[in-house]
């Protein structure tokens, strides 16, 4: 055994210790040998194709307005108006919390690394490897590409600044970056607790209500300025939200950028140094939140059992009063439901779309069109809320889906109860949605309520068909209580909003047709017989989910009972 000694590596809570680049290696070669075995499959290759799109739309997304912001801050700077620097900062940092808020209700964005607590990974290492994958982020990749190209504006207008500027924008992007990742650590944290769910869907949909009851006032056509407002309260108020602005993270940026420019350096210093000093708060805040989860933080609300308690005891009455695997699966999946922040996330995000396109509806060329089919657009909205859950149904089994497979239940009964969840959770947001399309444009007409009517009798069993072959055929395993980005989800979310596209696709060539003439009631036949066919094909797919997930078990047993790994 004597020549069987290892090395002893350095144990020290150090990110570059020798232990820790070792670990990093180790990191980096399984996720690598994982990436190229995973290509073996189709599903693998599938995935690498949609990450790789998934890519270049979120470029192609970025440096339309990263070369209108770069433009902008070198105009504003070449010809002397420093002021209205600000303006494409606080844009850039807008828009960069904005996405970053906005990407866990589509796909999720925060990395999981809960699998790295069975290793001993020290805090450091921790952080860091958080933070770096968090840089793949869509928020991330579209806020750098804006920072890069309001610094190169900028240095191009003063090329002897540019050092400075570059400094002072790499402050500000480490603080966006640290920024995003605390607000959705710490959203991800209060969500997880039932009375802040509760107390924050209460707030926002009351906010939500409230602001388009106040919209036509907003927008009011004529030539006076809403609420009794004055030129003089106006030109007071923005005063002050300069002075305010000023000692924000975003105007300390472009003060220091400005100061620099006209020599004054101490200034300069000064607004970079408090800049820093935010920067150092919010690292604090989201070390908090790691520090947490680093020491194996348990989000459940399960609470903890003292004792045996008796069987008659424990029973609580059920959720539903009728009997059955349909009846048990629409009761346990809505339990989940509602102890998830991240699913309650998902479907409260379409009423603030819609709420923000109500809005800037009655501007533009096509306002009329938008208003007087609002209710239908709203729909769309409705099914988008609720993409994850129909196009990956099995993915909150985890390994539990082996239980089914076990059972002498039939999947289609699994299925189908799942299915009865999503219909009441559809009537829901539909309901929320129309309040909010009634609120804001009034009752619409008979035949554009017709016409809704029968394209949401189409579009219920068309999504459901879909969803049930894509559980099926793609699925991955959904984490519930984080807002993580799941293994397997890239595809599977691609094909599931090519699915909802075409679905609107079909509704908009038949309406369009019809309210072009003038004859909105011509549609309703046609989607009338569409929403035939679609019912048939969807008791077809579910007729033969038995089928299908039996010669699909091992693929479902390992991609829903897989630890979920980063990236």
């Amino acid at each position: 055994m004597a020549g069987l000694e290892v090395p002893a590596l350095s144990v020290r809570p150090d990110i570059a210790s020798p232990l820790a680049r070792r670990q990093y290696a180790a990191l980096a070669w399984v996720q690598s040998r994982a990436l190229l075995n995973s290509l073996r499959t189709r599903r693998g290759s599938f995935e690498l194709g949609a990450h790789i799109v998934s890519w270049l739309l979120f470029v192609a997304f970025a440096i339309g307005p990263a070369a209108g912001m770069g433009i902008g801050a070198y105009v504003v700077v070449s010809e002397g108006h420093l002021r209205a620097l600000a303006i494409p900062i606080w844009v850039l940092t807008a828009m960069w919390q904005f996405f970053s808020a906005l990407a866990p209700a589509l796909a999720g964005q925060n990395p999981d690394l809960t699998h790295l607590l069975r290793f001993p990974v020290s805090f450091g290492s921790w952080v860091l490897l958080f933070l770096l994958y968090g840089l793949i982020a869509p928020s991330t990749i579209i806020g750098l590409l804006w920072t890069i190209a309001i610094g190169i504006g900028v240095g191009l207008a003063v090329p002897q600044a540019a050092a400075w500027v570059a400094f002072t924008l790499a402050v500000l992007a480490l603080f966006n970056l640290l920024l995003s990742r605390m607000i959705l650590a710490w959203i991800e944290r209060w969500m997880a607790r039932r009375r802040s769910r509760e107390i924050v869907t209460g707030i926002f949909l009351f906010v939500a209500l409230c602001a388009q009851i106040l919209n036509p006032a907003f927008h009011q056509r004529g030539h006076g300025l809403p609420w009794g407002l004055t030129r003089t309260g106006i030109a007071l108020a923005e005063h002050r939200l300069w002075q305010i602005q000023r000692v924000l993270p975003p105007g300390l940026a472009a003060q220091s950028i400005v100061q620099s420019i006209r020599h004054q350096g101490a200034a300069s210093v000064a607004d970079v140094g408090w800049l820093a000093g935010c920067t150092f708060g919010v690292a604090m805040l989201l070390g908090i939140r790691l520090r947490a989860e680093s020491r194996g933080e348990n989000l459940s609300e399960a609470p903890r059992r003292s004792g045996a308690a008796p069987i008659a005891q424990s029973r609580r009455r059920p959720l539903l009063d009728f009997s059955g695997p349909v009846a048990a699966v629409f009761e346990k999946d809505l339990r989940y439901l509602l102890r998830s922040g991240p699913m309650l996330y998902n479907l409260a995000s379409p009423l603030v779309m819609v709420f923000l396109l109500g809005g800037t509806a009655g501007y533009g060329r096509l306002s009329a069109v938008r208003a007087e089919y609002a209710l239908p657009l709203g729909m769309i909205w409705a099914f988008l809320g609720l993409t994850r859950l129909l196009s990956n149904n099995l993915g909150g089994e985890g390994a539990g889906i082996q239980f089914y497979f076990l059972s002498p239940t039939p999947l289609r009964s699994v299925v189908l109860g799942k299915n009865a969840l999503h219909l009441a959770l559809f009537c829901l947001e539909a309901l929320l949605i129309t309040s909010l399309v009634v609120i804001r444009f009034g009752p619409p007409s008979p035949a554009v309520a017709a016409v809704t009517l029968g394209w949401i009798l189409f579009a219920v069993p068309a999504n459901f068909a879909a969803g049930n072959a894509l559980s099926i055929a793609m699925p991955y395993r959904m984490n519930m209580t984080r807002m993580s980005r799941e293994q397997g989800a890239l595809g599977n979310a691609l094909v599931s909003m090519l699915t909802q596209f075409s679905i609107a696709a079909v509704g908009a060539l038949v309406i369009g047709p019809f309210a072009a003439f003038g004859q909105p009631w011509g549609a309703v036949p046609v989607l009338l017989g569409l929403a035939t066919l679609a019912g048939i094909v969807w008791w077809r797919v579910l007729a033969g989910v038995d089928r299908m997930t039996a010669a699909r078990m091992e693929a479902l047993t390992r991609d829903l009972g897989k630890v979920a790994q980063p990236g």
